[in-house]
């Protein structure tokens, strides 16, 4: 009897799950720092405790981590920090590792170097124009409360009496600021700047500080099952109607009922929530290589929609990731969506970028494109 209960517990076996085991071989000159695998199961926190790695008597690194059967495993390796993260052989940047994970396995990985110790030349400040940077607190932000937020002013802003329209971004610390950026700025300071003095055109941006290894939390409107990650995007929304935008509005000479939101990827994502949310405050609206894969509810919620921005542009690259096509499909899915809800073809802006990647450079060359449609009457 005994016998035949443990043979059926050895039965029970959940194959819905399965475990990598990762040994990392280190560059000579690693100081005895901790290790950890960043990922986008654990929201790409660099310096998660949770996925510090243990250091053997060869001196390599161990950890195992279980996963769902099938999940697209993309993690880097680090010792905290971004500043830390892993590099080439050669010092150059490297993509995401991935790993399609269908069974349990082992795998052994050498890494090149570390960025801090390749990367030569010290970021500066790059701020061009008039930006300011204040703290905010909120009673609806859960993480890294105050907040951070940068404001750009046009450069006719102190010699005029004229009211700006406004717009408010995602990922606040990449706008405009080299020595803040995760991975290169926007450029959005110098694009304004010279629009300015090519045209004339002039709109305040507020960018608002992620919220970091929780920037999946507040950037999703829902809980995504697979990665159990998501879900707080209402939340980071009502702080921006509820309590920066009358902050912003009463501080600013703005024009309070022409009012924008452009985020990317998962900051697209958000910014397509908000405006269908709140369309009458959000009139205009912006996502670039926006990820729709990763909140498929998000098109239903669209095309159902009895009430719309007055603006929508949807832009994306044809080589996004290393997934092009679920960004690309996401990103059709939306387009027609928008359309189903009653935005005619004339305020809808979509534009497929042959050469766009993932990255900061593709968003900020196609910046310009983007508050043109939205602003300039």
């Amino acid at each position: 009897m005994i016998f035949q209960l443990l043979l059926l517990v050895s039965l029970v076996v959940d194959d819905s799950l399965c475990t990598i085991r990762f040994t990392v071989k280190v560059p000579d000159y690693t100081p005895e720092d901790n290790l950890y695998i960043a990922s986008n199961y654990n929201g790409w926190n660099p310096g998660d405790p949770g996925y510090r790695m243990n250091r053997t008597a060869d001196g390599s690194y161990q950890i195992s981590i279980t996963v769902p059967k099938n999940f697209r495993l993309e993690y880097k390796f680090t010792r905290g920090s971004w500043i830390t993260v892993e590099k080439g052989i050669s010092g150059e940047e490297i993509p995401n590792r991935i790993i399609q994970v269908i069974k349990d396995t082992a795998l052994e990985i050498e890494i090149g170097n570390w960025r801090d110790f390749v990367e030569k030349a010290v970021k500066s400040h790059t701020i061009t124009g008039n930006v300011q940077v204040i703290e905010f607190e909120s009673r609806f932000l859960k993480y890294y409360n105050p907040r951070r937020i940068w404001i750009y002013l046009p450069p006719d802003y102190s010699s005029s009496k004229k009211t700006y329209s406004v717009l408010y971004m995602q990922d606040g610390q990449n706008l405009f600021d080299e020595f803040e950026s995760f991975a290169g700025e926007w450029n959005i300071d110098e694009t304004l700047e010279r629009m300015h003095s090519e045209s004339g055109f002039s709109l305040i941006v507020v960018g608002i500080e992620n919220a970091r290894e929780h920037r999946i939390e507040e950037y999703s409107p829902y809980l995504n099952k697979q990665l159990e990650q998501g879900g707080q995007a209402l939340d980071y929304i009502n702080f921006i109607v509820r309590e920066l935008k009358p902050y912003i509005d009463s501080t600013y000479r703005t024009k309070h009922n022409d009012t924008g939101i452009l985020g990317s990827s998962l900051g697209g994502l958000v910014s397509i929530f908000a405006g269908y949310i709140y369309p009458q405050v959000f009139k205009k609206v912006g996502s670039m290589s926006g990820a729709f894969w990763f909140n498929p509810d998000i098109v239903s919620l669209v095309a159902d929609s009895k009430a719309t921005p007055e603006k929508i542009y949807i832009d994306y690259g044809l080589l996004e990731g290393d997934d092009p096509e679920r960004y690309i499909k996401g990103n059709e899915l939306i387009c027609e969506a928008i359309l189903k809800s009653g935005v005619r073809n004339s305020n809808l802006m979509v534009v497929k970028d042959p050469e766009g990647v993932h990255h900061e450079s593709s968003w900020a060359k196609r910046f310009g494109t983007v508050v043109q449609f939205l602003f300039k009457n």
